[in-house]
């Protein structure tokens, strides 16, 4: 398990803890407001998780703590006003402001790395809002990537890539679809913290497959949504 996984696996335990206590104090007779366990909250922790784990840099985690807070305050201060019907809208902005911080950090990124990874195609990086992505990947040197799906879907074709050792695909899915189509020679490792979602491996049995010979992790967070891995 990789690093990164196992603060996904511990920011997930703390929670579950929180909730437990939370939980055991109510029955115990502890006043707690209603809204504790609504799921106004459980989005805002999800996003928190998200955006701990991913230093914030995924729409995923502002897209799920806005949509949780601005149903949260309406519950929790009885706002005099239809806020459904400004959530729409508002939450088309905010993704619309999220794809532009996101894309301003990417580019800084991308100038910082620009002599090893100008259009050699070794990295993903994906992001699907409220749309549909088709990727294929021819590089040899594969260097893995992220993945981000939030109300929208992506397919990624590794079937023509190569690498050597191990890599990494972190996977955000929120109320979307991810589908990884790989070689039957790749050891596939699934590290994955699905919540209220699934993490289906769908492929035949692989042939001649070497122990860390070229082993490809696939981490990350699943939310209401699928993540399909597939080979043929």
């Amino acid at each position: 398990m990789t690093a990164q996984s196992k603060n996904k696996s511990v920011y997930t335990g703390v929670v579950i803890l929180i909730i437990g206590i939370i939980w055991l104090l109510r029955r115990m007779g502890l006043y707690l407001p209603y809204w504790v366990f609504s799921w106004e909250t459980l989005l805002i922790v999800i996003g928190l998780i998200i955006g701990i784990d991913n230093k914030f840099r995924n729409p995923a985690s502002y897209i799920l703590i806005a949509i949780g807070s601005v149903f949260l305050i309406d519950d929790v201060f009885n706002i005099n006003f239809n806020i459904f019907h400004y959530f729409w809208p508002l939450l088309v902005i905010g993704v619309g402001l999220t794809i532009i911080f996101q894309s301003r950090f990417r580019g800084s990124r991308l100038r910082s790395n620009f002599s090893s990874n100008m259009n050699t195609g070794e990295q993903l990086d994906i992001t699907s809002v409220f749309n549909g992505i088709k990727r294929n990947v021819d590089s040899k040197s594969f260097k893995g990537g992220e993945v981000v799906t939030v109300f929208g879907g992506a397919e990624v074709n590794l079937m023509n890539a190569d690498f050597d050792g191990m890599i990494n695909i972190d996977s955000t899915v929120v109320f979307g679809g991810l589908k990884l189509i790989v070689p039957k020679n790749w050891e596939v490792r699934t590290e994955v913290t699905s919540i209220f979602g699934g993490v289906d491996d769908k492929r035949q049995s692989a042939v001649n497959v070497l122990p860390d010979d070229k082993v490809l992790v696939v981490s990350g967070t699943v939310l209401f949504g699928g993540l399909d891995i597939v080979n043929y």
